[in-house]
């Protein structure tokens, strides 16, 4: 018996050794493998560093296989995500491939239970969507999020969430919801925490506008309260960007250009933060800076900088705006021929910037209209919840009513969408057509011709001033034409330039008088662009081309209430005389049509504006009944909810 007993003791220890040995062998090859992904790991992050991006692909992805194969959660999630952020960087961009791991990773997760990492691969696919201008479908996911947060207790991901959905809003231009969700994002930060912190103050500043200079500032200044430590960090170099920008929209540019010089090194800045949107911003702010203190050679130079940056990201927004810059500066320096290359190279890239307006528009119509749904909704169930108790049959009905409530809110978004549709390609058109019709061929073939005769008589003087008003006419036109409004001094400025050049090209046969409302001059009211210039072509070349006398040309524009009265006299052959003679000469077929685009645009207005335009056109005859020429009278109305260009998604100030 004792015998047995020792037998099975034996049997016993052996069973246990064995088993021992068994689990010391399995972790033992789990620590190999472990250890082996760690290597591959560090070398991948090298090869990233040091540029070469095939060998690193290769690297991440067999590390991200070999973690799968472990069964190692946590090192299958911290992979998955470095080799998301690997594929979104600047120099590879492969948002496709990113986009492939974030789905795995989400099935992995989805499978081993862990909610958390599901919630932080979908606000992931949402930045990537909102980088892809895909800003509805990314909307979507941080809503998702948002919404399955609201049974969890997880912080870190709600300030994510609010922090990643606020950023999207600013990009699409709807700063009241920006400046929400971002001040909601610092709810669930730790007071310890001064990193999230400051993230959280530069993203409320950056949802302000340009036509807020004071809260831009308030809240940078908020972020710079954390950044004591030498050298700042990127943050802290984004703060104080977007102080001095705020400055330099004051017309502060002196204490701008301090704000830069103190408290940022330019050199310091490494080439990863030269990679992303911190460089070229802080150059195009320099620029801007050196610009307002008349250093045009500088100015210039950090212009460039910043071009050469934008392009290489193929940013559309800041890219059309540093060209303008750039054209405003070669004009400046006497660049003549430069500034208009640039100004070539701006048309190609507005429709694909308006493609991207489009999208943002579509997206915040989306969310209105959803709201809009949501609390219809809400106020119908309070209803219905009243009239249950009372009687059952009201409670159906009500239900029924709600459907066919839906369904009416449904098809009238639908509509109001084909609506905006339809009106703005209408006004895109227009606008193409009324760029032909301020720059047709006879008017600039004429321009031209005048420029030749003046350098053929050596007059080098004329023909430099007569070359400068030209370009600055083309220029002003070509930034006006993309835009529904302009600002009246802009406008003014295009019109003295065009009747300066038709006077210089008429010999000075007609005199011109204006008379403009010095108060409409200190507002600068917004008004709907290249109306008044067609009229004014109209006196000109139809009123006194066949003026025997000398022409005279007054133009008074007056503040009526809410609009503002423009007339336009002249004391030409009148419109009787125009119309017979009109029809053999094509110029002024082409100002016919002109006009008859200039009514088109105005009806459309008339649909979107709360105060319609109206033009009237009077003869103007003597005693005897004789023509003594037209009068045409323009009632404007002013345009207060104008679009702000702003083009960072990220954490910088729109402008």
């Amino acid at each position: 018996m004792q015998t047995n007993i020792y037998k099975l003791t034996y049997l016993f220890c052996t069973l246990i050794c064995g088993l021992t040995a068994t689990a010391q062998q399995t972790h033992q090859k789990i620590v190999i493998k472990t250890n082996t992904l760690d290597s591959i790991i560090k070398q991948a992050d090298s090869l990233s560093k040091n540029k070469a991006y095939i060998q690193a692909e290769l690297a991440y992805t067999k590390a991200y296989e070999l973690a799968k194969k472990t069964n190692s959660i946590d090192h299958v999630h911290s992979i998955g995500f470095k080799t998301v952020e690997f594929y979104e960087q600047y120099a590879v961009k492969d948002y496709i491939t990113a986009i492939w791991v974030l789905n795995d990773l989400i099935m992995y997760s989805s499978k081993t239970g862990d909610d958390k990492e599901v919630f932080k691969a979908l606000l992931e696919l949402g930045y990537i969507y909102s980088r892809l201008g895909k800003y509805v479908k990314a909307l979507t996911y941080y809503n998702k999020v948002l919404e399955y947060l609201e049974y969890c207790d997880y912080p870190d991901l709600y300030r994510m969430a609010y922090n990643h959905r606020g950023q999207l809003f600013g990009t699409i231009g709807d700063t009241e919801r920006a400046k929400k969700d971002s001040k909601k994002s610092l709810i669930y930060i730790p007071k310890d925490d001064t990193t999230k912190i400051r993230i959280a103050y530069l993203n409320i500043s950056a949802a302000f506008s340009d036509s807020e200079p004071d809260s831009i500032q308030h809240y940078s200044k908020i972020t710079t309260q954390y950044c004591h430590k030498k050298p700042i960090n990127r943050i802290c170099i984004m703060a104080y960007n977007n102080i001095a920008w705020s400055y330099y929209l004051k017309k502060k540019n002196k204490e701008a250009l301090e704000i830069i010089h103190n408290n940022i090194n330019l050199d310091s800045i490494s080439y990863y933060q030269r990679d992303d949107d911190l460089y070229p911003t802080l150059m195009h702010t320099l620029g801007s800076i050196q610009y307002g203190l008349k250093q045009y050679n500088k100015a210039l130079d950090y212009f460039l900088t910043a071009h050469r940056y934008f392009v290489d990201k193929k940013d559309v927004s800041s890219l059309i705006l540093t060209k303008e810059d750039l054209s405003k500066t070669y004009e400046k320096l006497g660049k003549l021929e430069q500034s208009l290359k640039i100004l070539r190279e701006i048309k190609p890239l507005q429709l694909e910037q308006l493609k991207i307006k489009v999208n943002k528009e579509l997206a915040k119509n989306i969310v209105r209209s959803k709201e809009v749904i949501i609390s219809n909704l809400e106020q119908t169930n309070l209803k219905i919840k009243k009239k249950v108790s009372d009687i059952r049959f009201f409670s159906y009905l009500s239900g029924s009513l709600l459907f066919v409530i839906l369904i009416i809110l449904l098809c009238r978004n639908y509509k109001n969408k084909l609506k905006y549709y339809e009106v703005n390609q209408k006004l895109m058109l227009l606008r193409l057509t009324s760029l032909r019709s301020s720059m047709n061929p006879h008017f600039l073939f004429n321009t031209f011709s005048t420029l030749q005769n003046f350098i053929l008589k050596n007059e080098s003087k004329k023909a430099n001033e007569y070359m400068t008003d030209l370009s600055s006419l083309i220029r002003d036109v070509l930034n006006g034409s993309d835009s529904v409004c302009i600002d009246f001094n802009d406008e003014l400025d295009i019109i003295k330039s065009y009747v300066k050049l038709q006077r210089g090209r008429f010999e000075e046969k007609f005199d011109v008088v204006y008379d403009i409302d010095q108060q409409i001059i200190e507002d600068n009211p917004k008004i709907p662009a290249m109306i008044i210039q067609p009229f004014i072509e109209n006196a000109i070349i139809h009123g006194f081309s066949k003026l025997s006398e000398k022409g005279k040309l007054k133009i008074k524009v007056v503040k009526n209430k809410k609009t503002i009265l423009c007339r336009i006299i002249d004391n030409g052959v009148g419109r009787k005389a125009t119309t017979s003679h009109s029809k053999q000469n094509k110029s002024l077929t082409h100002l016919s049509m002109a006009t008859k685009n200039t009514n088109e645009r105005l009806e459309i207005l008339s649909k979107i504006l709360k105060s319609h335009p109206s033009i009237h056109i009077k003869d103007l005859f003597c005693k005897h009944k004789r023509p003594k020429g037209t009068e045409v009278i323009i009632n404007l109305p002013t345009i207060k909810d104008i679009y702000n260009d702003g083009t960072n998604p990220e954490m910088f100030h729109n402008r």
